[in-house]
């Protein structure tokens, strides 16, 4: 049996817990006092631990986003570019043949000063759409000029991914000129590509 050290009041065991007579601690302790936090059982130290596991999780998490970020952002760039060159090609070939095929009929170039001049000779006859633009978006550059005869002369041009010529006019690009830079012009004459980035070299 146990009583209350104070009231001398039977209760069911000594403790910390206030006597339902007189509403002391029954073990003696003084009035007020509560249970100490038994060893290893401390909320604050739990909540702490739960904190930092949260913070390393977090951590841990961020770098693994960052080193995928810093993985797939680049090649996606490169993707998207490579995309864009492969539609610059297609247009400014399918540009060419269609100038080409006028070339066959008429006994010259059409004779135009930019694209919006060469659409309605092209079209619909020659092409069932005009391409006005790159796959960047830039306007395509169309010259015509006159070699050995009138208007015997060609080249139509993308000014690449920066969106800027290199040069003043289309006749002035050397032929056959590799360059890996992917922001380089794009240029198509008189039948053949006379600047292109190579898509098999990195890129600079």
């Amino acid at each position: 049996m146990a009583f209350c050290a104070y009231c001398g009041n039977q209760v069911v065991e000594v403790s910390f817990a206030p006597c339902p007579r007189c509403g002391r601690p029954s073990n003696g302790a003084a009035p007020g006092t509560v249970a100490p936090p038994l060893p290893g059982k401390s909320g604050g130290s739990r909540t702490a631990i739960i904190v930092v596991i949260v913070l390393v999780a977090a951590f841990f998490l961020i770098a693994i986003i960052g080193i995928l970020a810093a993985i797939a952002i680049p090649n996606f760039v490169r993707s998207t570019d490579l995309s864009r060159r492969r539609i610059t090609i297609a247009r400014l070939r399918s540009l060419a043949t269609a100038c080409e095929a006028y070339a066959t009929d008429n006994n010259h170039y059409p004779k135009a000063w930019n694209v919006g001049e060469l659409g309605p000779l092209l079209t619909p006859t020659y092409l069932k759409e005009m391409p006005s633009e790159d796959g960047w978006g830039h306007r395509i550059r169309y010259e015509t000029w006159t070699k050995d005869q009138d208007f015997d002369q060609y080249a139509v041009g993308s000014p690449g991914k920066d969106g800027t010529f290199e040069r003043v006019s289309l006749k002035e690009y050397p032929p056959e000129t590799v360059t890996q830079n992917i922001a380089a012009d794009i240029v198509y004459a008189n039948g053949n590509f006379v600047q292109y980035p190579d898509p098999t070299q990195p890129p600079r």
